[in-house]
């Protein structure tokens, strides 16, 4: 795979480019697509994969000692979501908003998550992510209440990679996790000063042709672990582990890359601690809910069901060489079902 086709989601042959990259993808080109087991880079079934089958989202967070906070846009083709949150981890409460709107006309994706932009307007609610190669800048404005401003500085190795989907099926993700954040948010007058030296962002970009029943989970946050050095992870079961993985983790934005991962915790209580580990030694951490955000929505035809507990990673990761101690780092693990 040369420079030039790693900028391209989609290879010459009419076939995703698998595999982990070294940037993030420019260009997704979709007009080069060929579905799998045919010939042709037009048609009927190929026109309805691309307009109501590719999922597109960016999701933006940010974890320090006092907050855990989130915003995404989502474009699902036939359907637009939007949702932010903020969880106050001293008062142990959590504030929410929503919006669900048909067809995708009100979530708009640009370019890529290199350069490009993701926005949702839709009465007083404004979501506006702007992407640069080097900084992501985000304003948010959510029915009237909640304020947000925050500018995430990149790393400069971040975790790009597309795998399989079953057979015809492909998923690309963009993931940094422990990066410098700073800004404000404010909710009902109270206001929450970011500062970059003490608060850990997150982004999720992702691009796919998922399975039509997905399920994963999640554990994403940031910090510093007890010599002072600025940690932070990304680990998933369930999606993005045909021939590749999205797990790795970051000590002072060197990306240290690390294989499967398994999720223990309690089906019946999510809010019981979660064991995550890896099967090659690199991950070893418990997570100590304090509280999470939950939704079950089933209209038939879609359906999601999530649990997004918020709360403190305790452990240890490696390089095999080296390790890092954690005792009080910020985030949050996810257990999620979706039919769309």
């Amino acid at each position: 795979m040369n420079i030039k086709e790693e900028t391209k989601l989609i290879g010459p042959e009419g076939r995703p480019l698998f595999g982990i990259r070294s940037s993030p993808v420019e260009s997704f080109n979709l007009s080069d697509f060929r579905v799998y087991g045919t010939d042709k880079k037009e048609g009927l079934l190929k026109g309805l994969i691309t307009r109501f089958r590719i999922k597109r989202w960016q999701y933006l967070g940010v974890c320090n000692d006092e907050v855990i906070f989130g915003a995404a846009i989502v474009n699902l083709g036939y359907m637009t979501n939007m949702f932010t949150y903020i969880f106050d981890r001293r008062a142990g409460r959590m504030k929410q908003m929503e919006a669900i709107l048909p067809f995708g006309k009100a979530g708009l994706f640009t370019g890529s998550s290199r350069n490009g932009s993701a926005s949702f307007k839709n009465g007083n609610t404004s979501l506006d992510f702007t992407n640069q190669p080097q900084n992501i800048h985000a304003k948010i404005s959510a029915g009237g209440k909640l304020q947000a401003e925050l500018n995430f500085l990149k790393s400069a190795e971040p975790l790009c990679c597309t795998t399989r989907v079953g057979l015809g099926g492909f998923n690309y993700t963009h993931k940094e996790a422990g990066i410098p954040a700073g800004g404000f948010i404010s909710l009902d007058g109270k206001r929450w000063e970011i500062f970059e030296k003490e608060s850990s962002g997150v982004l999720d970009y992702t691009f796919g042709y998922l399975a039509r029943n997905t399920f994963w989970n999640w554990a994403s946050g940031g910090g510093f672990d007890v010599s002072g050095n600025r940690i932070g992870f990304n680990l998933v079961q369930g999606v993005n582990e045909t021939g590749f993985t999205e797990n790795a983790f970051w000590i002072n934005g060197r990306m240290i890359k690390t294989d499967v991962v398994d999720f223990k915790y309690s089906d019946l209580d999510l809010l019981k601690p979660w064991e995550i580990t890896s099967n090659d030694g690199r991950v070893n951490l418990l997570f100590y809910p304090e509280g999470e955000r939950a939704a079950d929505i089933n209209i038939g035809l879609i359906a999601s069901r999530f649990h997004q507990p918020f709360g403190r990673f305790e452990g240890r990761l490696t390089d095999g060489i080296e390790s890092w101690q954690l005792k009080n780092v910020a985030g949050f693990t996810e257990e999620h079902y979706a039919k769309w």
